[in-house]
């Protein structure tokens, strides 16, 4: 099945749009953040600057953060209506000391180089308009013995059946996207519903 084009917004600038990814995902992305926060317990990860880079509105922040109070946290996103629901959430869950939200775009990261022990990003690779330059925007702030986490919806046999998974990248594309960029060497899993990267784990 060839790749549809994207049927929401590639910046969700609404609060009604927001809104509603938040009510249609908020578990799915919860649940992300809980596997991304065991990965990084596996890899002996306690304590460093993470980089959410599309952090949404913060679920996968929040999960993080609860299972690594050493944590300092940071998220970027251009969806301002995200980010103050973010804010909400990072804030009615006592986290407001070690997560911080700020507006950014994950083609031009305004961090130096090296500056962060973890970078993630989730669900956006098929989003962004160049997701070759997004990643090396991730290798570029990631330090040379940082851990990298990503995960992105998989086109496979439910694109037939689903629309939201039309306009993602098969395995192939995903992998020839990443072989493409600057970011480091690591290895890609795929599940049903999407495929994962992981570097420095």
């Amino acid at each position: 099945m060839k790749r549809a084009e994207l049927f929401h917004p590639r910046v969700f600038d609404s609060r009604e749009w927001a809104e509603g990814y938040y009510k249609r995902n908020r578990l799915n992305i919860t649940r992300v953040g809980r596997d991304f926060a065991s990965l990084l317990k596996k890899s002996r990860f306690t304590e460093g600057k993470i980089l959410d880079v599309g952090c949404g509105f913060a679920a996968v922040p929040i999960e993080i953060a609860r299972v690594f109070p050493g944590a300092e946290i940071t998220g970027v996103d251009l969806g301002l209506p995200l980010l103050e629901l973010g804010r909400k959430l990072v804030e009615e869950a006592g986290l407001s000391d070690q997560i911080t939200l700020l507006e950014g775009n994950a083609h031009d990261l305004s961090y130096e180089r090296d500056s962060f022990d973890v970078v993630i990003n989730t669900f956006m690779l098929h989003v962004v308009d160049d997701p070759v330059t997004m990643l090396n925007e991730i290798e570029r702030v990631a330090r040379p013995e940082a851990r990298i986490l990503m995960r992105d919806l998989r086109r496979g046999l439910l694109a037939y059946v689903m629309k939201k998974f039309r306009t993602s990248f098969t395995i192939e594309e995903a992998l020839e996207i990443i072989e493409k960029s600057d970011i480091r060497e690591g290895r890609v899993s795929r599940g049903l519903f999407w495929w994962d990267f992981m570097a420095g784990m």
